[in-house]
């Protein structure tokens, strides 16, 4: 009951969520000349991206519990990899609600927008899910990793993890500087989802149009730098000694 308490609570969070878009649309008939189909064609790739890390990378989210706990030694003395047995150690049933909401608002984008599922076009959406989800990956391995130094980051999780991704929630250049300049070149969440929709929409586009297909490469190059970042942390990790 627990369970399935867990997901309908959480598909109602992101049903309520979204309609506060839904109704500064209407309000306004299209922000920006975004309507509502294409700002929901953003908020299906959010969640589905969303829903990859919450399967994947749940655990990471209370990492410095672990650590202030004196948990993260257990895993070190097992005979495994410690990062592995830190990703199998819980199931989270949101990744389930995000899952589902975010494949019933891509659905309905993609057909009322009239983009079709072709087989290019399918190819493009798998590597725009994989590069977000990489993107939120390296997000969520970066901010974990302080733990190793700040024992404390719940501060840190809620901004990064959770609070920075209301911004792109809106196409980003609706925003006035620097904010489109931070989610590109600092904090890349436009290459969730923003920069990559580009693929099939024929919209103005900041900096440069190229910035549509590096969704999986900046994935690719971020996941690779926060966990070349987290065996760091581990070098540097001390015993809390409880």
């Amino acid at each position: 009951m627990s369970f399935y308490i867990s997901v309908v609570s959480m598909i109602l969070y992101y049903v309520v969520q979204f309609s506060v878009v839904v109704f500064t649309v209407y309000k306004f008939k299209s922000i920006n000349g975004w309507h509502i189909e294409e700002i929901s064609f953003l908020y299906a790739f959010i969640l589905l991206a969303q829903g990859t890390n919450t399967l994947l990378f749940g655990p990471l989210i209370r990492f410095d519990e672990l650590i202030r706990k004196g948990e993260w030694d257990y895993l070190l003395i097992r005979p495994f990899n410690p990062f592995g047995a830190l990703l199998c150690m819980k199931f989270d049933p949101s990744a389930i609600a995000q899952f589902f909401i975010g494949i019933v608002f891509f659905i309905y984008s993609v057909a009322s927008i009239g983009i079709g599922f072709s087989f290019l076009n399918i190819l493009m959406y798998l590597q725009i899910w994989i590069g977000g989800s990489l993107i939120l990956a390296s997000i969520r391995i970066f901010v974990a990793s302080i733990a190793f130094f700040a024992v404390s980051i719940e501060s840190l999780v809620h901004f990064f993890v959770y609070s920075s991704k209301e911004f792109i929630m809106y196409p980003i250049n609706i925003y006035k500087s620097p904010v489109p300049f931070l989610l590109t070149f600092i904090l890349p969440l436009a290459f969730i989802n923003y920069y990559p929709v580009h693929i099939f929409l024929e919209k103005d586009i900041l900096y440069s149009g190229i910035f549509k297909y590096f969704s999986l490469p900046v994935g690719m190059i971020f996941i690779g730098a926060s966990a070349l970042f987290f065996r760091y942390g581990m070098k540097k990790y001390h015993s809390t000694g409880t």
